[in-house]
């Protein structure tokens, strides 16, 4: 039997607070599966696991998790061979850390420790990657077959629909070649990733959606991602010997992971497939303060 494991990232105070509920996306879609004869576990992460040890909270940590972050993304793009190398691509880098160091850790700042918003931005980015750490390896403990974790802002517009389409997805690929995971919510769109010229047609999620096959591996985003247990094994090694410190984005981390296993021939063309559109909107990205269903 096909088995699941669903995982929900949410925290006190969010913005989607009926995400964790009885009718958020995580509890709906795990019914709406059992129904189509899954077998599915569900964990929903809503702790704070954030401790001082982890990160010091210092104006120097916040301008080193921004350079650090930036210069990722610089790697990234070498790795997706855009054509934006050169002074262009210099001024935005500039231009995008004065931004942020004015945001977040101001010139005015003399003191060792961060700012307010410095700090709160080093606290949420630690949580969110100790909740998706933790619920990956619990995934990969589970023996589910495949994990979906998701962030507090998925919607989907039915959850009995989801569940429908994705019951036929993972039945296919009980007789198809399988990928390592699954981008399925709607979030960047393909120009604002620079992966366009890297994505080719796959087949179809359902009526209105296809699938993507991507021959270099990236996320978009973490809000909702779909991942082959046998690829946890491969994932969660790497992604774990990332420090916490510096602090970047979760999502840039799993790109960076990512970018470790295609260098050693882990992962290549055909293990990274996008939904398009995805079935799944990032709420935090489009204006909806819903959380889990339309």
């Amino acid at each position: 039997m096909t088995s699941v494991f669903l995982g929900l990232v949410t925290h006190e105070g969010t913005r989607f607070p009926l995400a964790a509920g009885p009718n958020g996306l995580a509890t709906q879609v795990a019914t709406a599966l059992k129904a189509q004869g899954l077998r599915v576990q569900v964990q929903i992460n809503s702790e704070n696991g954030f401790h001082e040890s982890h990160v010091s909270l210092t104006q120097q940590q916040v301008l080193d998790s921004i350079r650090s972050e930036l210069q990722l993304e610089r790697r990234w793009r070498d790795y997706l061979d855009t054509q934006d190398a050169g002074w262009r691509r210099r001024i935005e880098f500039a231009c995008r850390y004065l931004y942020r160091r004015v945001r977040f850790a101001p010139f005015s700042a003399r003191r060792a420790s961060a700012t307010r918003r410095g700090s709160q931005m080093l606290r949420r980015l630690v949580n969110i990657e100790l909740s998706h750490l933790e619920l990956l390896r619990s995934a990969h403990r589970s023996g589910c077959s495949w994990a979906l974790i998701v962030e507090d802002d998925a919607i989907v517009e039915d959850a009995n629909e989801f569940a429908a389409d994705l019951q036929l997805f993972l039945s296919r690929q009980s007789h198809e070649v399988n990928p390592s995971f699954l981008n399925v919510s709607d979030s960047f769109d393909y120009s604002t990733l620079k992966v366009g010229e890297h994505l080719h047609p796959r087949g179809t999620w359902n009526s209105r959606s296809e699938i993507l096959s991507a021959d270099r591996p990236v996320t978009n985003t973490v809000c909702a991602v779909l991942y082959r247990a046998e690829f946890l094994s491969e994932l969660l090694p790497t992604l774990s010997q990332i420090p916490i410190s510096p602090v970047i984005p979760i999502d840039w981390k799993i790109n960076a992971a990512l970018l470790d296993l295609y260098d050693r021939g882990q992962i290549g063309a055909d293990d990274c497939w996008f939904i398009s559109p995805g079935p799944i909107m990032q709420g935090s990205m489009h204006g909806s303060n819903a959380g889990g269903l339309k």
